[in-house]
């Protein structure tokens, strides 16, 4: 069996087509996986070998779209209007007869095989999909598929009167190498990648800017966790696309929460009265950090606990969903979409709206711990914020809100009045006074523990408040 090194310069020195589908699959099989190939393929190197790699132009779409390229022409070849008729009319029937069967074609096999594992690849991570289609011209052999003539290849089994059974064995096959052609095709949404695309090449920057990112997070005590975040690839229009990207209050609490994670937990369990089945509710998501930092820290504790990431925006929860994936999360979280402003902050024992796809609205039971970061851009949103947490909280139960102030996020200054008219009871903290000031780097010199200099809008010397908020 191939150890992993091998596969990945096979991969990677353009010799994919040797390997087995079942060996390339075990490699790709889940988000986690297809995104260190990505990385590799860019940066050179895998975490699990000192072997370095030349980075591979196009990056890991590349080899998949080569690979897709000799399938298909493999398979065309062998199709029966490719095969050359001549001589008498006897010896053209002769030749007819003699005709391959599409389905006895090994060719069919791995071309099956070849479309499988990339629509496996393209709903697995979308931005691999639109480099395959964008990039590396993907389209170009997916359209030799679609718009293939399926009954004039049949005509050719008309000819020489085979059986009705294998004749539509035969339909069956060429109809579904078109099916999964065409739904590898529309994988990408159309807004951005069109069917067919107009092959544009990403720099190495851009593919390299796709990646992404890998978050070290180390607690001021020393605990670490891995994790690996896509930031959304769209183009950020309005202020309504603030979860496009990382912001650096979602650090911070993801920072503090691996050092306090089980001391929160007592203290809110002890309140709530939920045993181990303890539910908790990030709100305003965006890439989901904090929400991921405690389904990480909840699965490694093996309890009941369970984690809900939300947002309102469309494309941010599609990018949280990869998110939980690409961590290997699902067991343990789900995203689902909030809308600050459907919250009443009126149910006392708690409850809150929460809605699919089609905006149907649904009744959610209310949650023992809600986290937020930089969830208010404007004065209306504390508000709509201090609603969500009365109606998101279970009676006793606790919200951790980190923001940075109001020079930098607009509202912040009335979030805390707004929660005591809700009748919550609320603390307020500097970021700089916890853990003993290593949340945040002293100065743009300083180290930077909590890797806060990646996030989008952070700035040196900024302030960030720590809220925590109680349901009585």
């Amino acid at each position: 069996m191939m150890d992993e090194n091998d596969c990945i310069q096979s991969m990677l020195t353009e010799s994919l087509q040797n390997l087995e589908i079942a060996v390339i699959r075990s490699f790709v099989n889940d988000a986690m996986g297809i995104a260190k190939l990505r990385m590799i393929a860019l940066e050179g190197s895998s975490c699990n070998s000192n072997k370095e790699f030349q980075p591979l132009y196009g990056g890991l779409a590349s080899c998949f779209v080569r690979l897709l390229s000799i399938a298909v022409d493999n398979w065309n070849s062998c199709l029966p209007s490719k095969q050359s008729r001549h001589g008498s009319e006897e010896e053209k029937k002769e030749e007819d007869a003699n005709v391959p069967l599409i389905t006895d074609s090994q060719s069919t096999k791995m071309l099956h095989d070849v479309l499988s594992l990339i629509l496996h690849i393209s709903k697995t991570d979308i931005t691999l999909a639109e480099e395959m289609a964008k990039g590396c011209g993907s389209h170009k052999h997916l359209s030799q598929l679609i718009m293939l003539d399926v009954y004039d290849e049949l005509s050719h089994y008309e000819r020489c009167a085979v059986d009705k059974e294998v004749y539509e064995a035969q339909e069956d096959a060429l109809v579904e190498i078109q099916d999964i052609a065409s739904e590898i095709a529309y994988c990408c949404d159309p807004s951005i990648i069109p069917y067919p695309c107009k092959v544009s090449p990403y720099t190495v920057n851009e593919l390299l800017s796709r990646l992404p990112l890998t978050f070290q997070i180390t607690s001021p005590r020393g605990i670490q966790e891995r994790l690996m975040i896509h930031q959304v690839t769209a183009q950020q229009s309005c202020q309504d696309d603030v979860g496009f990207v990382m912001w650096p209050s979602a650090v911070v609490l993801s920072s503090w929460l691996l050092d306090n994670y089980d001391a929160i937990m007592e203290e809110t369990l002890s309140r709530t009265g939920s045993g181990k089945n303890l539910k908790i509710l990030e709100i305003g998501a965006g890439c989901g950090l904090s929400g991921l930092v405690a389904a990480t820290i909840a699965k490694k504790k093996d309890n009941q606990t369970k984690v809900i990431i939300s947002d309102f925006n469309h494309k941010v929860l599609e990018n949280a969903e990869r998110n939980i994936s690409l961590n290997g999360l699902c067991d343990v979280s789900n995203s689902i979409k909030l809308d600050f402003y459907l919250q009443k902050g009126e149910n006392d024992n708690g409850g809150w709206i929460g809605s699919d796809d089609n905006d149907v609205v649904d009744f959610q039971e209310p949650v023992d711990l809600i986290l937020a970061a930089d969830t208010i851009c404007k004065p209306t949103d504390s508000i709509a914020v201090s609603k969500t947490i009365y109606d998101g909280l279970k009676p006793g139960g606790t919200a951790i809100v980190v923001s940075a102030d109001a020079k930098h996020r607009f509202g912040v200054d009335i979030f805390e009045n707004e929660c005591i008219a809700r009748g919550l009871s609320i603390t307020t903290t500097d970021i700089a006074d916890l853990s003993e000031g290593k949340l945040l780097p002293k100065d743009k010199d300083a180290e930077d523990p909590c890797s806060i200099r990646q996030t989008s809008g952070f700035v040196e010397g900024m302030t960030l408040t720590m809220f925590c908020v109680r349901k009585p």
